[in-house]
């Protein structure tokens, strides 16, 4: 753990797979720590018109950060995912897909040392490349104690177990939702079928009142 809180997963290989290769199935409970992002806010429900230009204009300000990442790290580099935050004024809305009454934001996680300063680089360099592009920002978030699981499949599925998650686990388990619950997604969408997609599903979590 570095002095200001931050954790470098490229370091700690056991949390790294605790976080990002949940088993299929069931759900598991983990400790979500410090971690500094890049981030897109949605605007307006999720629909794939809105995402694919969001999630293209982060991936396109933060190249010089992979670049360097790539550089330094050399054979041992591990691209960072995609993820997707959602969250809705009344929770009932994720399991039910009723994505109308969404809301959204797009981040991709940093290497430690890619502070904000280091971002905003980034950013102004590729500036030619995003034109019309939303706010691009730096933020670091500790989501604490979650609950995932690894859907594999296609996202039409995803409901279901959301379901399985608000309406059975959680209560049964004593616990209740606590912020923004996200995706994280595994594989590139458009080089992999549908029926082979894997996307962590994850919920930060509080203890029933």
């Amino acid at each position: 753990m570095l002095g200001d809180g931050l954790i470098d997963l490229t370091k700690d290989r056991t949390l790294l797979r605790t976080l990002y290769a949940p088993p299929a199935g069931g759900f598991s409970i983990v400790e979500v720590p410090k971690l500094p992002f890049a981030v897109l806010d949605g605007d307006g429900p999720p629909v794939q018109a809105a995402i694919e230009p969001a999630v293209k204009a982060l991936f396109t300000a933060i190249y010089p950060i992979r670049r360097e990442a790539r550089q330094r790290a050399g054979k041992s580099f591990v691209e960072a995912p995609l993820e997707i935050l959602y969250w809705a004024q009344d929770m009932r809305d994720l399991a039910a897909g009723n994505r109308e009454a969404w809301n959204w934001r797009v981040q991709i996680t940093l290497p430690i040392w890619a502070d904000a300063d280091h971002l905003a680089r980034s950013v102004s360099d590729m500036q030619a490349e995003l034109q019309g592009a939303g706010p691009i920002r730096y933020d670091v978030t500790a989501e604490g104690r979650c609950v995932q699981t690894l859907h594999v499949g296609p996202p039409a599925g995803i409901p279901e177990t959301l379901a399985r998650l608000y309406d059975d686990f959680l209560p049964r388990m004593g616990l209740e939702p606590e912020g923004r619950y996200h995706e994280v997604y595994l594989d590139d969408w458009s080089r992999v079928a549908s029926d082979r997609c894997k996307i962590i599903l994850r919920q930060p979590l509080r203890s029933a009142q």
